[in-house]
């Protein structure tokens, strides 16, 4: 099964860079496509943020907009085995620096905000 080295690019005010990535097979890429479209679905008008630090947080008006800070490329084997041996998470996902998992997309958080 492929693997996808899938990274997030973003910058905060023009002041700082906010990167990472995470290791996803196609279907996971698919599902996390469809997770956050359905998210961004359910906010309608509002947007979306999420904390960076203590007082800084980057704002998306649109899934469109978050999904271009993700570019997507795909791995070897041996390039997954290498990232696997550094940045293996306790959980078993291959990942790095600041990446927004699906925990940042809670449609039950959603739920209690309507």
């Amino acid at each position: 099964m492929k693997k996808l080295l899938v990274k997030f690019d973003s910058n905060w005010a023009d002041e700082m860079d906010i990167d990472g990535f995470m290791v996803m097979t196609q279907d996971e890429w698919d599902q996390y496509k469809a997770h956050t479209k359905k998210f961004f679905e359910q906010l309608g008008e509002r947007s979306w943020s999420f904390g960076i630090g203590t007082n800084e947080e980057i704002e998306y008006e649109s899934h469109d907009e978050f999904i271009r800070e993700l570019k997507v490329e795909e791995i070897t084997d041996v390039e997954y085995e290498s990232l696997a041996h550094l940045f293996k998470y306790y959980d078993g996902t291959v990942q790095f620096g600041f990446f927004p998992d699906l925990g940042y997309f809670d449609l039950e958080d959603l739920e209690d905000l309507e």
